[in-house]
Formats: C-alpha cells, sequence, structure tokens
C-alpha cells in the first residue's frame, strides 16, 4: 500500500515508473530508476497540499487535468532552473566576439525586410539568457544602424516564464554582471535589479514542450539556437528528434550551442563542429558546401574559428561549384 505515512511518502518501483513514463511522454524528461528518490521527494510536498493520499491517485488527477495546470505545477516540481546571466562565459564570449559581429556585417548587407538577427533561447527557464544574449547584442549594435534583433524564448513551465516576462532579478543570479552593465540594462530598486524595456522588447517569451515536434515546426530562419543544459533531462530518443527540429529551424551556416559539457555524439552528423577560438558550436552547413561534401568555415574572419579541414571561404566554395557546372578550367 502506498501512501503518506507519518509525513513520509512511499512509493514502490512499479509506481515510480508509471509516473516517469507519463512524465516522458509527455515532455521528454526521462528520470533512470536511481532518481526514484528524487521524483518521490519533489512530489511529496505536492500530494500534501492537495490532499492526495497516494501516488496512483495523483497519477490519474495530473493525466485527466484537462486545464494542464496540475501537468505545469509537476513540471516545476521536477525540472531544475538553476541558471545566472553571463552562465558560461566562454560560450557567450564566442558569441559575442566572433559570431555576432560576422551576423550583423551580413545583415547590413542584406535586403530590406532580411536584417534582422533571430535567435532561439530553447528552454529559457527564468529568462537570464536570452536577456543576457540581447545585452550582448545591444552592445554590438551601439553604433549600427538598420538591423534589428528578435530573440525568441520558451519554457515548459509557465511559473518561470511569468518570472522571466517580468524581468526582476537579485542575488546571485547576477553575480557575473559588470557594474557597468547593471548600470546600462537594469533599473535598480534596492536589492532587486529589473530588466529595461530596450533589452525586454528584443525578447518574445513563450510556452513550449520541445518533446512536441508540430509546436517547434512555426520556428524557423533562425541564426542560432541555444540549447544548453537542457537535453540533459531528455532520453536519446527526444534529444535526437529535438536535435532534428533545431536542424530544420536553422538556415544554413547557422549556429547551434549546447552545455558545455554536452554533445551531439551519437545523436545527429547532420552538424559540424566549428573549433572557435573560445568555445566549441555546432553549425549548419549551407546547401553549397553539403553539396561539394566540404566543411564550410566559420562566420569569422579569424582563422581559429575555422573547422578542421577547411580552407575556402563559403563564397569561393560556392564559385568553385559554379565553374565546374559551367565546365570551365578557371581556377579560384
Amino acid at each position: 500500500m502506498l501512501g503518506v505515512t507519518d509525513n513520509e511518502l512511499s512509493i514502490t518501483p512499479d509506481e515510480f515508473v508509471m509516473i516517469r513514463d507519463f512524465i516522458h511522454e509527455k515532455s521528454g524528461i526521462f528520470f533512470a530508476e536511481n532518481k526514484m528518490y528524487l521524483v518521490k521527494n519533489r512530489l511529496q510536498k505536492r500530494m500534501t497540499e492537495l490532499n492526495i493520499k497516494t501516488v496512483r491517485d495523483y497519477f490519474y488527477h495530473v493525466k485527466y487535468d484537462v486545464s494542464l495546470k496540475e501537468f505545469n505545477c509537476l513540471m516545476n516540481l521536477m525540472t531544475t532552473n538553476e541558471t545566472s546571466f553571463y552562465r558560461n562565459e566562454p560560450q557567450l564570449t564566442c558569441f559575442a566576439d566572433e559570431v555576432a559581429p560576422k551576423l550583423i556585417e551580413e545583415k547590413t548587407k542584406a535586403p530590406a525586410g532580411q536584417r534582422t538577427i533571430r535567435i532561439w533561447s530553447a528552454g529559457c527557464s527564468t529568462g537570464e539568457e536570452p536577456y543576457t544574449l540581447g545585452i550582448l547584442l545591444l552592445e554590438k549594435l551601439n553604433h549600427v544602424h538598420g538591423v534589428t534583433v528578435e530573440i525568441i524564448a520558451n519554457d515548459i513551465s509557465e511559473q518561470v516564464l511569468s518570472q522571466a516576462r517580468i524581468g526582476k532579478y537579485s542575488g546571485i543570479t547576477l553575480r557575473n554582471v559588470a557594474p557597468q552593465i547593471l548600470a546600462r540594462y537594469f533599473d535598480q530598486d534596492g536589492d532587486n535589479y529589473s530588466i529595461k524595456p530596450a533589452v525586454k522588447s528584443l525578447v518574445k517569451f513563450s510556452q513550449a514542450n520541445l518533446n512536441d515536434p508540430r509546436q517547434l515546426a512555426s520556428i524557423n530562419n533562425l541564426d542560432v539556437v541555444f540549447c544548453r543544459n537542457v537535453m540533459i533531462y531528455f532520453s536519446d530518443e527526444v534529444k535526437k528528434q529535438l536535435v532534428r527540429s533545431f536542424f530544420n529551424s536553422l538556415r544554413p551556416g547557422g549556429f547551434l550551442y549546447v552545455g558545455h559539457s554536452e554533445t551531439l555524439h551519437g545523436i545527429s552528423k547532420a552538424f559540424k563542429l566549428v573549433y572557435f577560438k573560445n568555445a566549441l558550436v555546432y553549425m549548419k552547413e549551407s546547401k553549397a558546401s553539403e553539396a561539394a561534401g566540404t566543411r564550410k568555415p566559420a562566420l569569422t574572419t579569424t582563422p581559429v574559428a575555422r573547422p578542421a579541414g577547411s580552407a575556402k571561404s563559403g563564397a569561393l566554395k560556392a564559385l568553385d561549384l559554379l565553374s565546374k557546372i559551367k565546365a570551365t578550367s578557371t581556377t579560384v
């Protein structure tokens, strides 16, 4: 018999699998058997609040709640929303100093209507990552006109999205923010710091389930995707499905940032790993590069940001391909 006795929730292996498989089916988040204690501890308080005595009763409660209110609550319980501004600075330095400048250069030369840098922060939690990206781009766009920024930020949890939309922060999450950045992009109210409208206007928050390809299909023509320290919660099957969604959402030449300790090895061969000076980043190759069977160099003017085995620019490769089509002997 499973229930709460002396404020202690007990759970059998079968009951754990029942809850675990439901969570996996709906969200893609997977808990191995050694995480049973974690699931139990996180369910206990919520079940007490609802006065639900057994895990089986809670399972049916959340399963048949058509409003999804309880499912959202369950996701809040089961996910760790630990984040901060400027988290993993080497990756952000790579983005700000090596990727963003080239994107800005490309957009300034693009036709009207195609001058927006589009970024997706997948699994954005309480908003620190997309706001950080917005700040980094505003710093780079300080003297640039005509280029705009759109950051799509989503999470499965409505609770953390509500906090993100408010954009008010304090304490340890701000520990890596330089004083001059705080002064320039935040409004201070005592110990609290609120994101200024100039940054907030760049970010569009919405609820999304990364385990639902249909929901993600509308996100496209992206320059960069950030999905850092999110896929660690997913099964390999869901990881593969999600990476396919990222590939389809990115434009040719677009970049995918995963967590610094994460890898696509065994998950996808669709991306090429690019060796930047400050970080390793995955890239969706252009059609010309794919046709030639070679790697496209990184979007940077420095030779260190070039995938192994690549020597020519994308433009030169395109000319190579064109010359072959015309069957000429011109050498580029």
